[in-house]
């Protein structure tokens, strides 16, 4: 019974976490005090679970990675062909979450995977759904034969900035039409790693 409660203490205090992460404080809101209060225990009660601030927030968002391959899935699912497409769930995740994005992929942290020997070694689950779709639209011939990871690499890193300069405010455009932005944009930089045989991705 008593590990039984711990667990849902613990869920609890993540949940509230990602919770503050979420207001318009972002993660600087996030605080053991302010969890615990939250929570409705005390801050002595978080450090049982909880080294430090710095690992509340590592296990908060340990689950939002999966949550964000299931964006990636869902927008595939409902595009023609996946690859560039399927980034529509990179992108809806952050306008949906953007003060949890903004940590998880804009903030400097130690537990941060890096390109190239994490992402090349297949540790981030998001980035290992673009890998696969590179991979498989190179052997289709969609895309010219290139190095994966680093193409993959390239895919991302414009989606990100495009996210990037919107959720900063320097794109100024309703939800719906910078999602349209975003995928003319993603097609155009599809169309450069097309290969030549391909009409298009």
């Amino acid at each position: 019974m008593p590990k039984k409660s711990n667990q849902s203490t613990r869920e609890k205090l993540l949940a509230v976490a990602l919770e503050l992460m979420e207001s318009s404080d972002g993660v600087d809101g996030v605080t053991m005090r302010a969890v615990a209060a939250a929570a409705g225990v005390t801050t002595m009660a978080t450090y049982k679970h909880f080294q430090n601030r710095d690992a509340l927030l590592r296990a908060a968002t340990a689950a939002e990675y999966p949550r964000i391959a299931g964006y990636f899935a869902r927008a595939n699912a409902r595009t023609e062909v996946p690859g560039m497409r399927g980034m529509l769930g990179y992108l809806n995740y952050a306008l949906d979450h953007p003060q949890i994005f903004r940590y998880m992929f804009s903030y400097h942290r130690a537990d941060a995977f890096v390109f190239p020997h994490d992402l090349k070694e297949s540790k981030s689950l998001t980035f290992n759904i673009l890998l696969g779709v590179v991979s498989e639209l190179m052997e289709r011939q969609v895309l010219r034969s290139d190095d994966v990871a680093e193409t993959a690499l390239s895919i991302w890193a414009h989606a990100h900035g495009l996210i990037t300069l919107y959720l900063s405010g320097r794109i100024a455009a309703p939800r719906t039409t910078f999602q349209k932005l975003y995928v003319r944009s993603l097609d155009r930089l599809a169309r450069g790693l097309a290969a030549r045989t391909a009409n298009n991705c």
